[in-house]
């Protein structure tokens, strides 16, 4: 019976995506990501010093099969507040905070404190569109906003790869300036 636990664990082990740590100095942040994506450039409209866009490795052949960017998780690092960067991604609180997406449609946002953060998530409905033009459908995005204690920076975390999304947040950090 241990032999048979052993050998599970050891397979269970075995299948752990293997991570690499990101670190942005100018901007005094790191987080770990699977070693099979990559930080890559933003569009020259996007390319602020604090903002990172991470997709995976095979992204071209990825976008070549099904060219609708459900992929690129974006991290963005602010010196607003939390508030002004919660509305600035869609969130907004009338009694119970909320997340925006498509044509007005709205759900609901959790906001929770734990870990030394306060953390604001939700899922927004929103539209996608094909890389060369057209609408391709509705696409569910997760959307996070988290302030650490001790530290006045804010940092969002938006893509439609919840789990990603969620490995970015748990082990993001930042550095002293």
């Amino acid at each position: 019976m241990a032999t048979i636990l052993l050998t599970l664990l050891a397979m269970l082990v075995g299948q752990a995506p293997s991570t690499r740590e990101y670190q942005n100095k100018p901007c005094s942040y790191s987080f770990q990501h699977p070693q099979d994506w990559e930080v890559v450039k933003g569009p020259d409209d996007r390319t602020k010093e604090c903002l990172a866009m991470l997709r995976p490795v095979d992204y071209e052949k990825r976008m070549a099969e099904f060219d609708v960017d459900v992929y690129t998780v974006t991290v963005q690092v602010s010196e607003h507040s939390f508030l002004q960067v919660a509305d600035e991604n869609g969130f907004d609180f009338n009694g119970e905070w909320l997340v925006l997406g498509r044509q007005g449609a709205s759900t609901g946002a959790e906001i929770s404190k734990s870990n030394g953060r306060l953390t604001l998530t939700g899922t927004a409905t929103i539209g996608c569109f094909h890389e060369k033009g057209g609408y391709a459908g509705l696409c569910e995005e997760t959307r996070v906003v988290a302030k650490y204690e001790g530290d006045d920076r804010i940092v969002a975390i938006t893509g439609n790869n919840a789990g990603l999304v969620d490995t970015i947040l748990t082990t993001f950090k930042f550095s002293p300036r």
